[in-house]
């Protein structure tokens, strides 16, 4: 019997997609958008009435980046790419594999023309057209075997990557070249929040929290240091850090952290598992709890109107000022 692969599919509308499992939001500026399991796309007006539009697949979607009003990327699972260009009302298939079967988790484009996709196992896509087309590119890393879960543009330009087992790489020419940075952690990053001119924030597993002031002075490290996994060890003190161009904030709690925002220039809200919000200003070092009605698994959140405004496993929930701690 021939082998049968996944093809692309529109998502069915569904009366409650707002309550199904969301992954991302995204304010364009006239509207929401917020994306998730089944290829649910979802637009809102004022954070309360979500209206499901069509989609052209119906594999789980990861991420949405808008790089203007109009113009957007979402990328999800069977290497999927999909682009609107009027502000998430209409959405077009770029690229979809039913037989790769994998999901990229993060887009970055520089320009109307320019991007990269990233994902599993070190999954790189590049397109020079705007999307039209999509290709695979050797990226130096992929080898090592790890996630590429977040592709990020620092604020002198250069790009950013976090992912699996702390891996961490900076390009400083728009992706022609990557370094891989010496890394403080064994686990999973799952963002990495861009500030100052070459600043990072970054959040992952088991709440770790780590920031670094200028990625290019990091040091970088050799593949096959990374490689050592079974020898790496986690490192907090400030001491040893300090060399590495990283410091260590504590936290309290142990839930994962997926996604969040900066509220300020210097403060940052996260929120992850359990429905746990921190507060974390990456000048004090302080990290504090935000108290809200949630419980359960949020996946990323924005501040809209004066709101927490948050996506995960119940859909996208509206949790109220941000104000309180625990």
């Amino acid at each position: 019997m021939a082998d049968t692969f996944p093809v692309a599919r529109p998502a069915m509308l569904a009366p409650l997609a707002a309550k199904s499992i969301l992954l991302d939001i995204v304010n364009t500026g006239q509207q929401l958008l917020a994306v998730g399991t089944y290829g649910h796309i979802l637009t809102s007006r004022d954070g309360k009435k979500w209206e499901q539009v069509p989609s052209p697949i119906s594999s789980m979607i990861n991420r949405v980046r808008m790089l203007d009003e109009k113009t957007g990327w979402a990328v999800g699972h069977d290497v999927s790419i999909l682009k609107t260009s009027d502000g998430g009302n209409r959405w077009v298939l770029q690229h979809f594999d039913g037989k790769r079967g994998r999901p990229l988790y993060d887009i970055h484009m520089a320009d109307a023309q320019n991007g990269i996709a990233v994902g599993s196992y070190g999954m790189y896509f590049v397109t020079a057209d705007g999307g039209a087309h999509w290709a695979p590119r050797d990226f130096p890393f992929t080898d090592l075997g790890s996630h590429l879960n977040v592709i990020t543009r620092l604020g002198d330009g250069s790009l950013f990557i976090a992912g699996e087992r702390g891996l961490l790489v900076h390009s400083a020419d728009g992706g022609a070249n990557w370094r891989l940075l010496k890394p403080p952690y064994t686990g999973s990053f799952f963002g990495a929040l861009a500030f100052g001119e070459r600043g990072v924030l970054l959040h992952g597993l088991r709440g770790s929290l780590y920031v670094a002031a200028d990625v290019s002075r990091c040091p970088g490290a050799p593949p096959s240091e990374y490689e050592a996994f079974e020898t790496r060890t986690t490192i907090t003190e400030a001491a040893r850090l300090a060399p590495m161009g990283f410091r260590y904030l504590p936290n309290d709690v142990t839930e994962s952290l997926l996604g969040g925002f900066w509220r300020t220039p210097t403060e940052a809200i996260l929120v992850g598992v359990n429905g746990v919000v921190r507060a974390v200003d990456v000048k004090t070092g302080m990290v504090r709890g935000i108290r809200t009605p949630a419980d359960e698994i949020l996946s990323t959140a924005m501040e809209y109107r004066g709101h927490l405004l948050a996506v995960g496993r119940r859909g996208a929930q509206d949790l109220g000022a941000i104000g309180d701690t625990r």
